[in-house]
């Protein structure tokens, strides 16, 4: 049972090591796609874009994806770190609708595309603990492990 469980921490440790995935998350991280500019203005005369919001949950690792349109302000400034800072407005879908009908967004709206790597780690943990089971059945079933030392 030890190295089971040995087994299934050195393979949460090995997905968890990848570049894109931050070891050990908890709540929610927000990436931005700006998938087409507006020529309609802010209220201050902002440029605005059409924009999705990926959500990713977490719970130790990634378990679910989530996302929404959003209209967001380019050029917004930048935080302390100087990465870009993200001012958006999130749309509901009546305002999506109310937007289409004034002109001010397009019909249909463009899609947003997830590459195949952002589901795999969106949702690492639905396919880490199957597979960390898969492995420990696998050592079990081909006795490594089970034997007493120093028997021949």
């Amino acid at each position: 049972m030890r190295r089971g469980l040995l087994v299934l921490l050195v393979f949460v440790g090995m997905a968890v090591s990848g570049q894109d995935v931050r070891a050990a998350e908890f709540g929610t991280r927000y990436s931005y796609q700006q998938l087409q500019d507006l020529t309609e203005k802010g209220p201050k005369g902002e440029a605005l874009a059409l924009g999705y919001v990926s959500l990713t949950h977490s719970f130790i690792l990634p378990y679910k994806m989530t996302g929404y349109y959003a209209l967001m302000v380019k050029g917004s400034g930048r935080d302390l770190n100087g990465r870009p800072l993200n001012v958006y407005h999130e749309l509901s879908q009546e305002k999506i609708e109310q937007m289409q009908r004034a002109g001010a967004l397009p019909n249909p709206l463009p899609p947003y595309r997830r590459t195949i790597f952002e589901y795999m780690f969106g949702y690492v943990l639905w396919w880490c603990i199957p597979a960390a089971l898969l492995i420990i059945v696998m050592f079990s079933m081909l006795g490594i492990g089970s034997g007493k030392r120093g028997q021949a």
